[in-house]
């Protein structure tokens, strides 16, 4: 019983570095950051593929070539530097990229301007849990599992009848 209980004791203080970590990436969401993950090469060195980025919405003003936005495209997500600005258009491209993106983007398609805020790796975790969501189950076993083993006390029911019969109450 006791070796069980140190297994599920390590499980916890590794679940609980889990739930800290995904904490601390949310943090910038209160000051009204959103977090995505790179999943492409398109825009290394500048980001790696894996790291955890932060964009917020700005003005259409604070816009310029060379700023790096995060904008939809059909059913895609993409963050791209702006390359050129044609009017009422932006032309996008990947740092990675040898040429421009083809299909110019609209103010309506921009969902912010990416931040100096970024986190290498965490993304594949991110990503990871995001995918796996029976992963949050098992922590929550784990660390009810800690719960009742360090707050379920047992009794030997041997033990009690023989104080009975002695005349020993508890």
């Amino acid at each position: 019983m006791e070796f069980l209980r140190r297994v599920v004791h390590f499980l916890t203080n590794i679940c609980y570095l889990l739930i800290i970590i995904y904490g601390l990436l949310c943090v910038p969401m209160i000051l009204g950051y959103k977090p995505l993950v790179v999943l492409t090469g398109s825009m290394e060195p500048t980001y790696k593929v894996g790291s955890v980025l932060y964009y917020h919405q700005v003005n259409e003003s604070d816009l310029d070539v060379d700023d790096v936005i995060t904008f939809n495209y059909k059913d895609l997500v993409i963050t791209h530097r702006i390359y050129e600005i044609n009017g009422d258009e932006y032309v996008t491209k990947g740092d990675a990229n040898n040429a421009p993106d083809p299909v110019p983007i609209t103010k309506e398609n921009i969902l912010g301007k990416v931040s100096n805020i970024r986190i290498p790796l965490l993304g594949y975790y991110v990503s990871f849990i995001n995918q796996h969501l029976y992963v949050i189950g098992v922590v929550v076993l784990i660390l009810v599992s800690e719960f009742l083993l360090n707050n379920v006390r047992t009794f030997d029911i041997k033990k009690n009848r023989k104080d009975e019969r002695n005349g020993l109450r508890k």
